[in-house]
């Protein structure tokens, strides 16, 4: 890994990714133009999304996955445009605050987050998310998904699953069959040997 700062970005430039770099510091300019953003496993702060965030209004894509636990700043206005929103961690990091991540982007389509406690808030994306990725931390957040949270998700076109443990994906299958049209369930350890690749 190496430290990278970004200071400055060819004009009209409208996506970035970057992969596993340590300490990415947006700089002063990030931001201007940019509409998809993906920093996979490049040790993001709290702080630096925060700043990230205020310095990209433009932004219909943010893509953070790897990048542990992060708290998003609940600040409705700061990105009206995002659309779609990945923090999964393929590693066993903490869930996110659902009600923060709905607060902060309100118009969602693209969803992908560790899920384990209240996910009632999933709930007010109604109208807006189409694709939800989650990655389930417990028996009782995926049955209030199943039975109060996925029933209200209208625009719902793929949902897909991570379970704790192979021998977990039968039962989620089951459980999450019907809810949407299209539903993949998979174990942790397959998406990490898949992320390896």
């Amino acid at each position: 890994r190496v430290p990278v700062v970004l200071d400055w970005l060819p004009e009209g430039c409208v996506s970035l990714s970057m992969t596993r770099c340590k300490d990415v510091d947006v700089g002063a300019v990030l931001g201007s133009h940019l509409k998809f953003l993906r920093l996979d496993n490049c040790n993001i702060s709290d702080d630096g999304l925060a700043r990230l965030l205020s310095r990209c209004p433009k932004l219909a894509s943010l893509q953070l996955p790897n990048n542990g636990a992060l708290r998003v700043p609940v600040v409705q206005s700061m990105m009206p445009q995002l659309r779609s929103l990945d923090i999964l961690c393929e590693d066993s990091s903490a869930p996110q605050d659902v009600g923060a991540i709905v607060a902060a982007f309100p118009r969602l389509e693209e969803l992908a987050l560790h899920l384990g406690g209240d996910c009632s808030a999933l709930s007010r994306l109604q109208k807006s998310l189409r694709r939800l990725c989650v990655r389930l931390s417990d028996e009782s957040t995926a049955e209030e998904l199943a039975t109060r949270v996925l029933p209200r998700l209208l625009s719902l076109q793929r949902l897909d699953v991570i379970v704790p443990r192979e021998r977990d994906v039968a039962v989620a299958e089951h459980r999450f069959r019907g809810l949407a049209p299209s539903v993949v369930v998979r174990c942790c350890g397959d998406v990490q040997a898949t992320a390896s690749k």
